[in-house]
């Protein structure tokens, strides 16, 4: 055996179960300058550090000494891999099932990699409370400052934005930044990826002067670090606060670039999510281009159904309801509509819901059918009130209020706009001004 292969199995088993070296010291048999220059190769342990080291870790001192797994092993490794295989084939439920059994009754060395597919697959499968809950068990038994608690950190901030939880999002994200800047860490790809999520945060809280200044520190960094997936991730974040800010041709231009950029990666689901945020860009864009934007829609939905969340496909099923509506097909319309609001589970965030009935009431409208379109709108209003406020959720009030007043509903529309201005952060006054209240206040 080697000093250098020992010290590297036992660093790499101790951080895939996210064990710090003092978790492994021993008064009178192993200390922590001990176990390092173990790690680093530069001393063997003795045949009692290695039973010690082997029980703390879950294995076999042989396999620790020579590489060699044990037949449970080989077992469990064959588990996790049909496991991880199925997330990618939108079989989410036998995944789920293969990981907690693995979870339950696997070897301790795989136990880490079984929580952090549990958490995928319930992310996958909508239940995103769940998710949150073991992506945050996995982030705080990472040590602080690593790629791998810098991952976690970030599949935490993605679900709460996903579920409106916008301020523990932020704060998350910001005090996990913080610990980057107080350790003076080197950025890395997990790094850039955890703020561009922050930034994603911030877009979405409506907060976009703070996400453009964030943004732009890092495409300034990720443009140094040469990875397409850093990089991508930042100029894509770009091109949404620019759409927000009504900046059409600069969101294209970052939008065509993040496209570009991850087109040289392996993550297809982020790629198919991107190309559904390009095709809402071409119905938004002026003129708009239905055509070109269901054809960037029909090639997201495609991955999407084999690797995305019931959020993100009925979502993509959203916008090709509308392509479908502007290039005048509602029978198509109306498919794309039903399917993106039966996809939802009941405990779907609030924004989905309220997004695919919204895109139902706007077929409905379009079909000439106002009792059917009122009985979407009505039931996506009582969805969007239990949203937490936001720019999506602005956006959402905003095309309701549009809708109402194309069926002629004024009273309707002005209860969205002002819901829709509520969520914006604008507070009404509790009574109208009068006359008098300007005169005593010029008195």
């Amino acid at each position: 055996m080697t000093d250098e292969g020992v010290g590297r199995r036992i660093r790499e088993l101790r951080q895939e179960q996210g064990l710090l070296q003092a978790a492994l010291v021993k008064p009178g048999l192993l200390s922590a300058g001990y176990l390092s220059l173990i790690e680093s190769g530069r001393r063997r342990p003795s045949p009692e550090v290695l039973r010690y080291l082997a029980e703390q870790l879950g294995t076999t001192p042989d396999h620790l000494a020579t590489g060699r797994q044990p037949d449970l092993w080989q077992e469990t490794e064959r588990r996790l891999a049909f496991a991880e295989l199925a997330l990618q084939h939108a079989t989410a439920e036998d995944a789920l099932r293969e990981f907690e059994a693995v979870t339950r009754s696997g070897p301790p060395p795989f136990h880490a990699r079984a929580e952090l597919g549990r958490a995928r697959a319930l992310e996958l499968l909508g239940r995103t409370e769940q998710a949150i809950t073991a992506y945050e068990a996995l982030w705080k038994a990472a040590e602080p400052g690593t790629a791998l608690w810098a991952e976690r950190a970030t599949d935490v901030l993605r679900c709460s934005r996903d579920l409106g939880d916008y301020g523990y999002a932020a704060d998350l994200g910001e005090r996990a930044m913080a610990t980057f800047e107080d350790l003076g860490v080197e950025w890395s790809d997990s790094a850039v990826r955890l703020g561009v999520t922050l930034a994603g945060v911030y877009i979405h809280r409506s907060d976009l002067v703070r996400a453009a200044h964030l943004l732009r520190r890092l495409i300034e960094i990720s443009d140094g670090t040469g990875s397409p997936l850093a990089r991508g991730s930042a100029y894509w974040n770009a091109a949404v606060t620019a759409h927000y800010q009504g900046r059409g041709a600069d969101a294209k231009a970052f939008a065509d670039r993040a496209l570009a950029l991850f087109g040289e990666t392996d993550h297809q689901r982020n790629l198919a999510v991107l190309r559904t945020f390009y095709g809402e860009l071409l119905l938004d864009g002026e003129p708009a281009d239905p055509g070109q934007a269901r054809e960037f829609l029909l090639d997201a939905h495609d991955r999407l159904t084999q690797l995305g969340s019931p959020a993100e496909i009925s979502e993509c099923e959203t916008y090709l309801a509308r392509a479908a509506v502007q290039l005048g097909d509602l029978d198509e319309a109306l498919r794309w509509a039903q399917a993106a609001r039966s996809r939802l589970t009941a405990d779907a965030a609030p924004v989905a819901e309220a997004e695919a009935l919204i895109a139902l009431g706007m077929v409905h409208l379009a079909a000439n059918d106002p009792a059917q379109a009122f009985a979407a709108l009505d039931e996506g209003e009582r969805a969007l009130a239990h949203a937490a406020p936001g720019r999506s959720v602005v956006n959402l009030w905003n095309r309701m209020g549009s809708l109402h007043e194309e069926r002629g509903d004024t009273t309707a529309a002005l209860r969205s706009y002002r819901q829709g201005l509520t969520a914006a952060g604008y507070r009404q006054p509790s009574r109208p001004l009068t006359r008098s209240d300007v005169t005593a206040s010029a008195g």
